[in-house]
């Protein structure tokens, strides 16, 4: 019987490179017991990936990946077991995606203004059912010679600081929190060695957090000690997943984070008490 899960996955609804039926075909081929399909600022690849579930299939936990801001930071806050159909999730996501299209344009234009000529409309093309995001930008730079490759169009165009480098305007992480729990869904702080931005546990608990991603491709065995530490300390739930995009296994492989589906036991505990 399979007894590992993955909580953080992407999909062509955001800037993963696989379609949610295929992403579903990897679940099946890994075994997993769970997993859930967590794009950012979307539930499109969750409700694609719904259609293609059969007898027998590994557990589809609905989720989402929502931008939250803290002090011109990039904060991700992930929710699972959320209603895709809450109005207050869908007017947020739908906000989330139209100013990711506009970060995009701002994009191709500062682009455009620093001589590289990418055709109007491929970066839209790109992104497909997605909202416009860096990685779409990426694979455009690359695709017109541009750059070499999806690292470089990062390092010399589009990171934090470069010239054509726009940030995002996101959600404030307690608004971010609650939209999750209108959704009737748990609040999780995603990759919280990525930033550092555990030390901002404190202050997020004070928002109703319910517990913190633990498990991901770039935390290591000390790590995740010691957000395991944290979270009992503070009572907190714990979650974990690849946070698989594809190309090229960026961030791990789908299931190679071995994630203890005795966590997605504790996820329905604590909401079966919540709500009675």
């Amino acid at each position: 019987m399979p007894t590992y899960i993955d909580l953080h996955l992407h999909t062509v609804y955001s800037d993963g490179t696989d379609t949610p039926e295929e992403l579903l075909e990897l679940a099946r081929q890994h075994e997993l017991a769970a997993f859930a399909i967590t794009d950012h600022d979307s539930v499109g690849g969750y409700l694609k990936a719904r259609e293609y579930l059969r007898d027998g299939d590994p557990e589809l936990v609905s989720g989402v990946e929502l931008s939250a801001g803290q002090y011109g930071e990039d904060i991700h806050m992930l929710g699972y077991f959320i209603d895709p159909n809450s109005e207050p999730l869908r007017e947020s996501l739908a906000d989330l995606q139209r100013k990711r299209n506009q970060r995009g344009d701002a994009m191709f234009n500062k682009l455009k203004a620093l001589g590289i000529a990418i055709p109007d409309g491929l970066i839209r093309e790109i992104a497909g059912n997605s909202a416009v995001a860096r990685p779409h930008v990426a694979d455009a730079l690359v695709r017109v010679g541009a750059v070499r490759n999806y690292d470089e169009a990062f390092r010399r165009f589009i990171g934090v600081g470069c010239d054509a480098y726009v940030a995002k305007q996101n959600l404030k992480p307690k608004e971010a929190i609650n939209v999750i729990h209108q959704a009737g869904g748990l609040a999780f702080l995603a990759h919280p060695a990525i930033g550092n931005t555990i030390r901002y546990v404190d202050e997020f608990v004070e928002y109703g957090l319910d517990g913190i991603e633990v498990y991901h491709s770039k935390h290591n065995k000390h790590t995740r000690k010691g957000f395991i530490s944290i979270a009992q300390n503070k009572s907190l739930l714990v979650s974990g997943g690849t946070d698989y995009h594809g190309r090229g296994g960026r961030y791990g492989m789908i299931g190679s984070q071995p994630v203890p589906l005795e966590y997605l036991l504790d996820m329905k505990k604590r909401l079966t008490e919540t709500n009675g």
